[in-house]
């Protein structure tokens, strides 16, 4: 049984993609070697010695490392408190980034009696290829240059052609800047026409936080997603809608 760190399990809804407005159980993996600018969670990029564990009025601290079969035991414990099963509502593996632990992820996923999405930056993608084919659904984000200090565009290639040749349900999200370029733009749209242009794709604004640049304006978005829609590619704008609801 592999054992991995997380940083936290909660229930609560999804705020992103195909899956918005849907109840999920989420489980987030501890470790990330990114350092996106507009990242929601820096506590993730480090495992944690604890991990915290949020019933519905109570937060527990929880010993890291974790036995995946432990995690399903804790997953299927929180669900209860709602009332609900496996078999109702998706588990979404997040990070920080699974990819870091894909072995103790795939193991969770593969114990996990209902559908399992996983969240992924594609940042490695010979991880991926090994455990992609253990999960329901993948949505993998594809991360530009203006807010990443590391190049990740060959990694999100490979990740998608492997994805799309075996056929796993997959999404691409991008999440996008003031200071997103056009170009930017063109070469995730000329990749995915050329590769699968049924391939769904979500325009993300970035929601601000401390350190980031602006979010970008409604007309950047709409001329963005335009050039998409040109091209008969299956691409929407959908902002993040959990920090408006104030929900974890």
């Amino acid at each position: 049984m592999f054992t991995g760190h997380l940083d936290e399990i909660f229930f609560s809804i999804q705020g992103e993609g195909r899956d918005l407005g849907r109840p999920h159980v989420f489980c987030r993996l501890g470790g990330c070697p990114l350092r996106c600018v507009y990242c929601d969670t820096p506590r993730s990029w480090k495992e944690q010695k604890q991990f915290e564990l949020h019933g519905c009025d109570n937060t527990q601290l929880v010993d890291n490392p974790v036995s995946a079969d432990k995690v399903v035991e804790y997953l299927t414990q929180l669900l209860a408190v709602y009332d609900l099963s496996a078999a109702q509502v998706c588990l979404s593996l997040t990070g920080g980034e699974a990819l870091q632990q894909p072995e103790f992820a795939a193991q969770i996923a593969s114990l996990w009696p209902g559908s399992v999405l996983l969240e992924t930056s594609g940042s490695d993608a010979d991880a991926f290829k090994e455990i992609a084919h253990q999960f329901d659904m993948v949505s993998l984000d594809w991360k530009t240059r203006s807010l990443m200090s590391k190049q990740l565009f060959a990694q999100h290639q490979d990740c998608l052609r492997h994805a799309v040749s075996e056929q796993i349900n997959t999404q691409l999200k991008m999440v996008l800047s003031c200071d997103t370029t056009e170009l930017e733009i063109n070469e995730m749209y000329d990749f995915v026409a050329a590769l699968s242009a049924k391939l769904p794709i979500f325009l993300q604004p970035l929601t601000k936080v401390p350190k980031s640049p602006a979010p970008p304006t409604s007309a950047q978005m709409l001329k963005w997603l335009t050039i998409g829609v040109q091209r008969n590619l299956d691409v929407r704008v959908v902002p993040q809608v959990h920090p408006i609801l104030e929900a974890r």
